[in-house]
């Protein structure tokens, strides 16, 4: 059942676009705006920073706690484990290195510029 669904939002949010086609030029020097473009976040988040309109995942401003935003990406379960709902593709963990995943965490976790 949750793969179902994870297939068809997939499918609705087209995920591989960023949502942003042209950044602003600041934005393309930020490593973890590049991960964020990379991996489609954009297509199913909104995020201010990253300029990106996605409805089917959360609205990502305003998150600061770093620890929160990394469970989210690579143990979305976790969340579904609470209670909260989660249709994040599972394989994070292993689809971004290290260094992506903390330039990623520190793009969204970021004070608001």
């Amino acid at each position: 059942m949750r793969s179902a669904a994870l297939a068809a939002a997939l499918a609705l949010c087209a995920c591989g676009g960023d949502g942003d086609p042209t950044p602003p030029a600041e934005r393309k020097g930020d490593p973890g705006f590049a991960v964020f473009a990379a991996q489609g976040c954009g297509s199913c988040h909104a995020f201010t920073p990253a300029g990106s309109t996605g409805q089917v995942g959360p609205k990502l401003n305003g998150l600061r706690d770093e620890r929160y935003v990394r469970e989210s990406i690579v143990a979305p379960d976790t969340r579904v484990a609470r209670g909260e709902s989660s249709l994040m593709p599972e394989d994070y963990a292993r689809r971004l290195s290290r260094k992506e995943l903390d330039d990623l965490v520190a793009f969204i976790a970021r004070p608001a510029r």
